[in-house]
Formats: C-alpha cells, structure tokens, sequence
C-alpha cells in the first residue's frame, strides 16, 4: 500500500455532518475545537496516531469527503492535521468513487496500492463496485474504529 485515503465525518472525527458546523474553529484542547456556535469537533480515539504512523511509514494521506470545503479544510487546519494529507479532495456531493479516481489520477496511482476508509456502508460498497483492486474498510463493520486500522497498519496487514 502506498496511499490511505480517509473519510472525515464519523470517520477521521466523531462529528457526523462538518457542512453544518459554522467556522471559525477554536482549538479546545489537542484533539478538539468548537465552532462559533460551541459546536465540538473532537478527533477520533487513534485518529491523529494514525495520521504520524502512515507518514513515518512514507504512506500518501488523501481525504475523499462529502462536505462543504469551506468547513472541512477550515477544522482540519483548526486541528493541526492539514499538514499530514498530500491531498485533501472535499466536494458537496456523495460520490466517493469519483473523488478517488480523481485522487489516484493525481498522485500516479493505481486502486491496488491504496486503502480507502469510511463510515458509510452504501458509500464502500459504491467505492468497491467502481475501482476493482482498491481496499475498502468501512468503519463499524470491517474495523471498529481507527485504532483498529492503526494497528493493521502496525502489523503490516495494510
């Protein structure tokens, strides 16, 4: 493997919809901000654990997510994670698999050397129906969370 690619809402932090949140963002503590309404977007167990071990294994960081690019990019700076992603793909609309395409055309890649990760049942089994090869692991069903993917990751099971 040589890139992951992650979902955000539910996946990447605990907040189920970004869109609806309304910067600017205020860092709480390490792992957490509040929107101007005091909102918290707080990271998931493993998440930023994850993000350091991927780059120390020299892994591409990708973000495929259904949002608002305003919002996203805005927490995702907020938390101090901008930095780890070598692409950050944020569009208004459910369609994952071409957003990966997109980011697989981009960095030279093909759907063999990635792994893709999200919360979304019906949006992994689109995301595997369209680019055969890819890994898919859909948070709640094939991992428990990202500490799980961590220690895959660990294990060198990705």
């Amino acid at each position: 493997m040589k890139l992951l690619i992650l979902d955000l809402d539910r996946t990447l932090w605990s907040h189920p919809d970004i869109s609806s949140t309304s910067p600017p963002y205020r860092r709480v503590s390490e792992d957490a901000v509040t929107d101007s309404h005091g909102n918290t977007i707080r990271l998931n167990p493993c998440a930023r654990e994850l993000l350091a071990l991927a780059k120390s294994k020299g892994l591409l960081l990708a973000v495929a997510s259904w949002n608002n690019p305003e919002q996203a990019l805005a927490a995702l700076e907020a938390l101090g994670l901008k930095e780890y992603f070598d692409l950050i793909v944020v569009e208004p609309h459910p369609f994952k698999e071409e957003m990966i395409k997109r980011i697989l055309a981009s960095l030279e890649l093909a759907p063999e050397d990635a792994i893709f990760v999200d919360d979304n049942t019906a949006i992994c089994e689109r995301v595997k129906n369209a680019l055969q090869g890819l890994r898919v692991l859909n948070v709640g069903s094939d991992v428990r969370d990202l500490c799980d993917v961590k220690a895959l990751l660990e294990q060198k099971q990705l």
